[in-house]
C-alpha cells in the first residue's frame, strides 16, 4: 500500500494522526465534548441518533470517544458501513450482528431488531 503524499512530501515515516489513537487521548474541544454528551444522550435514552457535519469535523473521533466509555457487556455496538441501502438493510445489519438470521417480511424483520432479535 502506498502512502498518502502528504507523508511523503513531510518526511513522516507514518500517518501522525489515524484512528488507531486511543479514544482517551483525543483532544476534548468543546465541540468535541458536546458530541460525545449528545451520543451519551442517545444512548442513555435508547435513542436513535444521526450525526452529520463536514469531513475532518470529528464525528467519527466523538463516537469512538462515546463508544470506549461503554460497558462492552451492557452495550453492543454495530457499525454500519453503507447507511445507503435503505430501512430494511439497516434492519437486516442490525439482526445479523445480533447473532440473528433476518426474517423475509418488513414486519417481522421490524420486530426483530425492536426485541433484539
Amino acid at each position: 500500500m502506498s502512502r498518502a503524499p502528504w507523508v511523503t512530501h513531510f518526511g513522516f515515516r507514518r500517518t501522525p494522526f489515524s484512528k488507531t489513537i486511543p479514544a482517551k487521548d483525543l483532544y476534548a474541544r468543546p465541540a468535541h465534548a458536546e458530541a460525545v454528551a449528545r451520543i451519551n444522550f442517545c444512548v442513555g435514552e435508547s435513542a436513535l441518533g444521526v450525526i452529520t457535519g463536514d469531513v475532518g469535523a470529528g464525528k467519527t473521533a466523538a463516537v469512538r470517544a462515546a463508544v470506549a466509555a461503554l460497558d462492552p457487556a451492557a452495550h453492543l455496538v454495530v457499525y454500519v458501513a453503507n447507511p445507503a441501502f435503505g430501512t430494511r438493510g439497516l434492519y437486516v445489519t442490525i439482526v445479523s450482528a445480533l447473532g440473528a438470521a433476518p426474517r423475509f417480511h418488513c414486519d417481522d424483520l421490524f420486530h426483530e431488531v425492536a426485541v433484539g432479535a
